[in-house]
């Protein structure tokens, strides 16, 4: 487990180490064979681009979900933007790149399931606090750090 300071920023390098981490078990997982990536727009686009190549999926099958937060300061799909679909006979990797609570992520994979798919969840570094994506790179104690591209 890593200890994040609140200064800490994630360099390529990290990131490429923590892609190759959550590459290696996604591969090995037998069950789950993603064929579609579902993006929240939160951080997950630069981690889905990266992983759809490194997973052969083809980029019509890698899906951008607008997310914001709303005054509560919970994230919520963006619905007029957006529209699930049907899922049925789809492997949906849901991506994010960290996770403090797990409930967006977890949100996700429970509307794509209720549309007929089978979906889990992937994020580069989670708290550990907060509820586990199925395919994680690291586990952090504190608020997760902020990655390269957020600056």
């Amino acid at each position: 487990m890593a200890k994040q300071s609140d200064e800490e920023i994630f360099s390529l390098e990290k990131y490429n180490e923590l892609i190759e981490v959550v590459l290696q078990k996604i591969k090995a997982d037998k069950t789950f064979r993603p064929d579609t990536i579902l993006a929240l727009s939160t951080g997950g686009f630069p981690i889905a681009a990266t992983l759809s190549k490194k997973l052969s999926i083809k980029s019509r099958y890698v899906i951008g979900i607008p997310v914001y937060r709303d005054d509560t300061d919970e994230y919520r799909f963006e619905d007029t933007l957006l529209s699930f679909g049907n899922y049925s006979n789809r492997q949906v990797l849901i991506i994010d790149d960290s996770s403090k609570r797990g409930l967006l992520t977890k949100k996700a994979v429970s509307v794509v399931e209720s549309c007929g798919g089978k979906a889990k969840s992937c994020v580069l570094i989670s708290w550990k606090e907060g509820i586990q994506p199925d395919y994680v790179a690291e586990i952090c104690e504190g608020e997760p750090p902020d990655f390269f591209w957020e600056y």
